[in-house]
């Protein structure tokens, strides 16, 4: 967002209540444009209350945020206010103030439409007051037209190159199990006489107790050759692991949207995601990869049966079409068209 309003050339400020000012990645815009709070919330308050006549247009970041907006509101009524919603985050129970205020005062930029429909059916906002903004590739992010798995990689966890590969990036967290990446494994136990050469990456950091359940799932189901958790991937080396897969599996319940499913198949991998949550928009409806029902395990078995005798995917073609609807131009000219809407 702060690199398309830059290059919109939108006279703007960012002002982050948690970042220090020396956080910003000035690839993006320029430091006099960014203001850090570093956790001074009564300073932040004090310093919106006094900015608030400065500005039209008031984008927050997040629903917490909305008490800003209530009182920017109140002392320049002019002023538009609006909300990006991004998901869980809204999913909630709301108090009854911030329902009032997002019907009646606020303009909301929702980042999927499934996140529209829970914000129109759980706390009736109407549907007017709600544009679907996706979210999009990063502006900076390189991709590889070439689609060749990194030998190093392969090598690292012991992998063939005839091997499918199988991949999940996410936190892995005890107290949240809506990922659905143990239904994966489940699903793999099903298919690994059939399919013998498929294997299965779960990439990203996980809590004592999540690591030790997984790794007794895996046991369980005499999986250790099958199933590898490689832990924390460093930011420089996700790309190379997004080339290593086949297929970027994550039957989510919870994403808002499924930032990982387009950088997925942005890198031309084949992609599944649940049915049932914002995976839906990353995933066009069904173009750029299957849906499924999260919770069925046959039903993840079967997706991935299906990508593995899919003769006729394009690893170029799959990222031509996210690039097309998720690419940072596209995501830009819609900042634009917002912003100028009445």
């Amino acid at each position: 967002m702060i690199k398309a309003l830059d290059e919109l050339q939108v006279p703007f400020n960012v002002w982050s209540m948690y970042d220090d000012a020396k956080a910003l990645d000035q690839r993006y815009t320029a430091s006099s444009n960014f203001f850090g709070f570093s956790g001074q919330k009564l300073v932040f308050a004090i310093n919106c209350v006094k900015a608030a006549y400065k500005y039209d247009k008031i984008i927050l970041s997040h629903i917490n945020l909305l008490l800003f907006g209530k009182i920017i509101k109140l002392l320049k009524p002019s002023a538009k206010i609006i909300l990006w919603a991004h998901g869980i985050e809204v999913w909630r129970p709301l108090p009854d103030w911030k329902k009032k205020f997002l019907r009646e005062k606020a303009e909301i930029w929702s980042v999927s439409d499934y996140t529209k429909r829970q914000l129109t059916e759980l706390h009736q906002v109407p549907a007017d007051r709600i544009k679907v903004l996706n979210n999009t590739l990063d502006p900076f992010l390189t991709l590889d037209s070439n689609f060749v798995k990194p030998i190093s990689i392969l090598n690292r966890h012991d992998i063939s190159i005839n091997n499918f590969v199988l991949f999940t990036l996410t936190r892995l967290s005890s107290t949240e199990h809506l990922k659905n990446y143990d239904l994966v494994i489940e699903a793999v136990q099903k298919l690994k006489n059939l399919h013998p050469q498929l294997c299965y990456l779960i990439g990203g950091k996980a809590d004592a107790m999540e690591r030790q359940r997984l790794e007794q799932l895996i046991e369980h189901n005499k999986l250790s050759d099958k199933v590898k958790l490689i832990g924390f991937i460093d930011e420089t080396e996700i790309a190379a692991y997004y080339q290593s897969a086949d297929c970027f599996v994550l039957p989510s319940k919870k994403e808002g949207f499924g930032l990982v499913l387009i950088e997925a198949a942005a890198n031309g991998c084949q992609v599944i995601g649940g049915n049932i949550d914002g995976s839906t928009d990353a995933l066009l409806n069904g173009k750029l990869g299957q849906l499924v029902n999260p919770d069925d395990v046959d039903a993840i078995a079967a997706a991935i049966e299906h990508a593995i005798a899919n003769k006729n995917h394009h690893p170029k073609l799959q990222q031509q079409l996210t690039i097309e609807h998720f690419g940072f131009e596209t995501y830009k000219n819609k900042v634009a068209q917002l912003l100028t809407a009445n």
